[in-house]
């Protein structure tokens, strides 16, 4: 069985040669792990996750991972079936550690149980792939879907695997029918327990009853109905009296079962060493599938559009999205209509200033973007209605902090420091982020700080999105572009309202120089604060 196989990376590669990605502060600023949640149950045994495990720049491996992710997206019953298999491949991993501990009872039947859910494992994807095969117009397509059913198929049609389901069901070793015990307590002269044994294994759990329902002749042919209340042992009993009981337990049970499970472990051992560890590799993969995949079937049950991007090289600096919106926007129902956009890099624009008036959508733009670029690395697919897109080496974002992490620092200091360590960083396949940067200090001195950092922005040649109130900004354009050695052109665009008179905004960007002070002319005049209507006001009274 091949145990290198991997459902997130082609059959050869090597997750330990690919190209980290640079900085991944950018999960939670853009509230990716938000989106794609991961299952972290420890309790159940989980091990902890992360999404910058799954980060990839390699338009190989992005292109194999959507690929299974459209064959998930398309077929529920199959995204069930991966769902459903977390928790079981999870109990097949638990096996390595039952078998490697000393022979007891109980560890026997516990790996007796798990070898049966292995069987339920492999049932569970042999049989929705068989299924899935029997509609050939709608047969999975990708790659790495039809090498794993293969893999699936190998094992469930194995002489091996067969002679262990015989082997189990002859020679009458299936042990997971066991659900209660009845014990039986000999008391002493002061109607204290003195004894305790095993009377009976049984397949049914008792349940609880009454006295009453004895005395009156009901159920009572029923003997797994009880005569009180059932009570957890661990709230019934104290320390030494749990000892006490599960000593009685171990042992009647030990005598049961010990022979026929010292002749059955050897089998166990054998099966588990050779056919289990593909699966118990597949753990990781197999969760965050299931979270990407449960992230875009959300969206689309919304009526939200999800697409899947074509990949191109990380060379060609490519990213064009048409309709794209904020998904976190869509998930809470904070407007009832949630407005896409259209974005594209060019040779004339591969950095963008985004201005406009205030509340009219443009940091929820700039994030849109940041998301779909993150979305589109973990080879998932992306909020857009269409989407061509270039992985990028690094995802910045220079957003609002609180002032409590600003550590001594002065605001403005604060975030110049922030931003000096990014820009340390930033090469010309790198994305940047930045909103209202530079909103601290005055005009003038924002002004300032911000065009030296454009025109470092054009000279660096990253691809990005600046969102600012500095007005001046967007008149300098042709200076920054026309710096020596620029490599980025930098250009404008500009948030819209629908009807300016009204105030009432479109969200909708626009690629267009901003009209100067238009728009505060228009509402100024809206609330009477240009100087006619002032002026006019004062006479009248």
């Amino acid at each position: 069985m091949d145990t290198e196989f991997r459902l997130l990376y082609p059959n050869g590669y090597k997750e330990s040669d690919q190209a980290r990605m640079k900085s991944y502060d950018f999960i939670t600023s853009l509230q990716i792990d938000d989106m794609v949640v991961l299952q972290n149950d420890r309790y159940r045994g989980y091990s902890e996750l992360t999404l910058e495990k799954f980060f990839s720049t390699d338009p190989e491996v992005l292109e194999y991972r959507q690929a299974i992710v459209e064959d998930l997206v398309k077929h529920p019953k199959l995204y069930q079936a991966f769902c459903s298999s977390v928790s079981e491949i999870q109990n097949v991993s638990e096996l390595r550690r039952v078998l490697s501990s000393d022979f007891s009872v109980d560890s026997a039947l516990s790996a007796v149980r798990y070898l049966e859910m292995y069987e339920e494992l492999v049932d569970l994807f042999a049989n929705v792939f068989s299924e899935i095969e029997k509609n050939p117009g709608a047969d999975i397509a990708s790659e790495g879907m039809k090498n794993f059913r293969e893999l699936v198929y190998s094992v469930a049609k194995s002489e091996e695997y067969l002679n262990l389901k015989r082997e189990m069901e002859a020679t009458g070793k299936n042990f997971g029918y066991l659900k209660s015990v009845t014990i039986g307590i000999n008391l002493d002269d002061n109607l204290r327990p003195k004894e305790a044994g095993i009377i009976s294994v049984n397949e049914k759990e008792f349940s609880a009853g009454s006295i009453i329902d004895k005395l009156m002749k009901h159920r009572l042919t029923d003997r797994q109905v009880m005569m009180t209340p059932l009570y957890p042992l661990q709230k019934g009993l104290h320390g030494e009296e749990q000892k006490a009981i599960n000593y009685a337990m171990g042992s009647a049970l030990q005598t049961i079962f010990e022979k026929p499970l010292r002749s059955f472990e050897p089998m166990i051992q054998n099966y588990y060493k050779a056919n289990t560890a593909v699966f118990a590799a597949l753990l990781d993969d197999i969760r965050f599938l299931t979270a990407g995949v449960k992230f875009i079937l959300d969206m689309q049950a919304k009526g939200f559009e999800m697409c899947r991007p074509q990949i191109c090289p990380v060379k060609d600096r490519v990213c064009e999205l048409e309709q794209v919106y904020n998904p976190m926007l869509a998930m809470r129902g904070v407007e009832k209509t949630v407005v896409s956009n259209r974005f594209e890099l060019d040779e004339n624009g591969r950095f963008y200033l985004v201005t406009g008036p205030n509340h009219g959508g443009k940091s929820i733009f700039a994030y849109s973007i940041g998301m779909a670029q993150a979305l589109c690395q973990l080879g998932l697919f992306v909020p857009a209605h269409q989407a061509k897109m270039s992985p990028v080496t690094g995802i910045f974002t220079h957003f609002p902090v609180s002032d409590e992490n600003n550590y001594g620092k002065g605001r403005l200091e604060s975030e110049c420091a922030r931003l000096s360590e990014i820009l340390k960083q930033l090469s010309d396949t790198d994305m940047l982020l930045m909103d209202e940067s530079f909103s601290s200090t005055s005009g003038l001195e924002a002004g300032y700080i911000a065009s030296e950092v454009l025109t470092g922005i054009g000279v660096i040649g990253c691809c990005g999105l600046f969102v600012t109130h500095i007005h001046d900004l967007p008149m300098k354009v042709q200076e920054y572009n026309s710096y020596p050695g620029n490599r980025s052109k930098i250009d404008n665009l500009v948030a819209q309202m629908d009807n300016v008179a009204q105030g009432v905004r479109s969200y909708r960007i626009s690629r267009t120089t901003p009209d100067g002070l238009s728009y505060a002319r228009d509402i100024a005049a809206r609330y009477g604060l240009n100087l006619e209507e002032i002026c006019g006001n004062k006479e009248g009274k």
